[in-house]
C-alpha cells in the first residue's frame, strides 16, 4: 500500500506528497491550492455525511445535518474562549476553566462528542489531520465545507490544553488517543502562532514537546505514531537553534 504522509503536514512545496484521509493519497505538489482545498472539503464533508448514517447518532436528535451542527458548536466554542494566562490567580478562574466545555456547550454535547470519539476511534486521527490542514490554510473556501476558524482563536484553545489546569484535567479524563492527538495539534498550532507572531501568551512548547514525545513513544493506540514523532523531532531541532 502507498504510504500516507503525516497528518498535519503542509500541502505545498517540493517534498510534500499528500494528506492523510480515509481514501486520499495523491501527489499534492502537482495540485493547485484550489484542488487541495476541494479534496479536504470532500473528505471532511464525507466524514460528517457518514456520521449522519450511523444509528447511534439518532438518539441525539440533532435536528440538522451533523456537519452544520458541529460547525455551529465549534463557532460557539471559538466565540467563548477559556482563560489561558494567569489561570491560577484565583480559584474561581480555575473552576471556571475546569467546567469550560460544560458551560459553553452543555453536558449533552459533551456526551455526543465523547460517543463519537469512542465509536469512530479508527477515523479520529485522519479527521483531526484534515481539520488542522483545513483550518490553518488561508485560501480554503468551499461551499461543501464552510468552517473557517481564525488562527488566533484556535491558538487560545491550544494554550488551554497545553498550559492550564483546566485544559490538562479535561484531557486526562479522555482516552489516550484523543489526548495525544489534541496535544499534538495544539503544539503545531502554537508553533504556527510563533511563525505568525501571534503567540500573545508567550507559550513555550520547548518544555511540552519532550514529554509529548515520550507519551507518544509509549502509546500503542496511534495509527500515525511515527509521523507524529518525526514532526515533533523536527520541532525540537527547530527550537534548539
Amino acid at each position: 500500500a502507498e504510504e500516507r504522509p503525516a497528518p498535519g503536514e503542509p500541502l505545498s512545496g517540493p517534498e510534500e506528497t499528500g494528506i492523510a484521509g480515509p481514501d486520499v493519497s495523491i501527489p499534492f505538489a502537482e495540485e493547485s491550492p484550489e484542488n487541495q482545498c476541494a479534496v479536504l472539503a470532500e473528505q471532511l464533508h464525507g466524514f460528517f455525511s457518514y456520521l449522519d448514517t450511523r444509528e447511534y447518532m439518532e438518539s441525539f436528535n440533532l435536528q440538522e445535518p451533523s456537519q452544520q451542527y458541529f460547525i455551529s458548536l465549534a463557532d460557539r466554542l471559538l466565540d467563548n474562549p477559556p482563560v489561558v494566562s494567569r489561570e491560577s490567580d484565583d480559584l474561581y478562574t480555575i473552576l471556571k476553566n475546569m467546567a469550560h466545555f460544560f458551560r459553553v456547550i452543555g453536558k449533552d454535547n459533551i456526551l455526543l462528542i465523547k460517543t463519537i470519539l469512542d465509536r469512530e476511534r479508527d477515523k479520529i486521527e485522519d479527521v483531526a489531520g484534515e481539520i488542522y490542514l483545513w483550518s490553518t490554510r488561508e485560501d480554503c473556501e468551499q461551499e461543501l465545507f464552510t468552517f473557517s476558524p481564525d488562527l488566533g482563536r484556535m491558538y487560545e484553545y491550544a494554550g488551554f490544553f497545553l498550559n492550564t489546569m483546566g485544559g490538562r484535567s479535561y484531557l486526562f479524563r479522555r482516552d489516550s488517543r484523543s489526548r495525544l492527538v489534541i496535544n499534538y495539534y495544539s503544539v503545531l498550532l502554537v508553533d504556527l502562532a510563533n511563525e505568525k507572531g501571534i503567540n500573545r501568551h508567550g507559550l513555550d512548547i520547548t518544555q511540552v514537546i519532550p514529554q509529548l514525545v515520550e507519551e507518544i513513544e509509549s502509546s500503542n493506540q496511534l495509527i500515525y505514531k511515527e509521523n507524529y514523532l518525526d514532526r515533533l523531532s523536527a520541532l525540537l531541532e527547530k527550537y534548539q537553534k
